[in-house]
C-alpha cells in the first residue's frame, strides 16, 4: 500500500512507525526543514523537504495514485488544500485530513474530503456517548460486585427496537428478567419484541455488563 504523509511532526512520526513495513510504500514529505530530519533519522526512511499544496512537490515526492494521502498540518486549510491536491491532479484513491477546528470536520467532509479527523471532535463525541448511556442504564452491583442488574430504557432509533428476544439473543451474557411496558410488567420468552420506551431489565456480570449495554444501546 502506497501510504503519503504530508507535514505534522509528532503525529507523523507515529504513523510512520505504524506503516514502516515492508509490506508499504511510505512517501513523507514536510515543509520544516529540522523536523525533515527528524522523521528520517528517527524512522530510517527518506523524507523530502517541500509543500504539500505544491503538486509539483508532490510528485517529485512520489505522491502519485497513492493509496492514501495524509494531511497533518496545524493549518486546516492546508490539509484541505493538500487532499484537493493530491485527489484532483495526483489520483489519490482516499485522502485523510487532520483538523484542529472541530467544526471543520463536516464541512469538510462536504468539501469532498474522505475523511476529516479531530481530537476535539472524537473526545466530544466519546463524551456524548457516555452520556447518552449513562442517562439510559440504571445499575446495581450485588454480591460482592459479581451480579450486575441493569435497567435499559429503549430509545427509538436502537437496533433492538423490533426484534424478539431470540433474535438479539444474550443467553450468553446474561438473562432478561422483566420488561416494563406501558406501566405493566412483562416475563418475557424468547418470542417477546422490544418496543421503544421499553425498560428492559437484565441480569448479568460485572465482566459482561459492557458487552450487554453496548447490545441494547447500538442504533440502527
Amino acid at each position: 500500500m502506497k501510504i503519503v504523509i504530508a507535514d505534522g511532526f509528532h503525529e507523523a512520526d507515529y504513523i510512520i512507525s505504524l506503516f514502516n513495513t515492508k509490506l508499504n510504500d511510505l512517501v513523507v514529505i514536510n515543509e520544516d526543514e529540522d523536523v525533515c530530519r527528524y522523521l528520517s533519522s528517527s524512522n530510517d526512511i527518506p523524507v523530502m523537504k517541500g509543500k504539500c499544496t505544491r503538486a509539483s512537490d508532490l510528485r517529485e515526492a512520489g505522491a502519485e495514485n497513492c493509496d492514501i494521502f495524509v494531511a497533518l498540518s496545524e493549518d486546516d486549510y492546508k490539509n484541505y488544500v493538500a487532499c484537493k491536491t493530491a485527489k484532483m491532479l495526483l489520483g489519490a484513491k482516499r485522502c485523510i485530513a487532520m483538523v484542529i477546528n472541530p467544526k471543520n470536520v463536516q464541512i469538510f467532509k462536504e468539501l469532498g474530503i474522505d475523511m476529516a479527523v479531530s481530537a476535539t471532535y472524537l473526545l466530544g463525541e466519546q463524551v456524548r456517548n457516555l452520556t447518552t448511556v449513562e442517562n439510559m442504564v440504571n445499575s446495581l452491583s450485588l454480591e460482592d460486585d459479581k451480579v450486575f442488574i441493569a435497567e435499559i430504557r429503549v430509545a427509538e432509533d436502537l437496533d433492538v427496537v423490533g426484534k424478539s428476544l431470540r433474535e438479539i439473543n444474550i443467553s450468553d451474557l446474561g438473562s432478561i428478567a422483566s420488561i416494563t411496558r406501558e406501566g405493566k410488567t412483562l416475563i418475557p420468552n424468547g418470542h417477546t419484541v422490544i418496543e421503544s420506551k421499553d425498560k428492559v431489565l437484565i441480569v448479568t456480570t460485572v465482566e459482561n455488563k459492557d458487552k450487554v449495554v453496548s447490545v441494547f444501546s447500538r442504533k440502527k
